[in-house]
């Protein structure tokens, strides 16, 4: 009883850094080589590699979406190196995909 009166609520933040930990992790058992973007400030917030193939992946949590510009700069950066442009959304602990070039 106590413990549902004075649990709080998480921020936007967190439950976007679980997800990125979440699709990270589902990445790697894959044999995917992982790389979290340091405060996800850039286009892509994890960098996989895997026998060559490059992934640029966004990953949303919630109801969050991709903005107009963060789809072009994360497509423009995928095609400059080379690689794949994916979205990611988790909503509910489901992942969905999305590549977008």
């Amino acid at each position: 009883m106590w413990g549902s009166i004075f649990r709080r609520k998480r921020s936007s933040y967190s439950k976007g850094i679980d997800a990125e930990r979440r699709v990270k992790s589902k990445l790697e058992s894959k044999g995917w080589l992982v790389r979290q973007s340091k405060g996800s400030r850039g286009p892509y917030d994890l960098y996989a590699m895997k026998g060559g193939k490059k992934l640029f992946v966004q990953v949303k949590s919630g109801s969050a979406s991709l903005s107009r510009t963060e789809r072009t700069r994360l497509r423009r950066v995928a095609k400059k190196k080379g690689g794949k442009a994916l979205l990611i959304k988790c909503k509910k602990g489901a992942i969905q995909s999305r590549i977008i070039y």
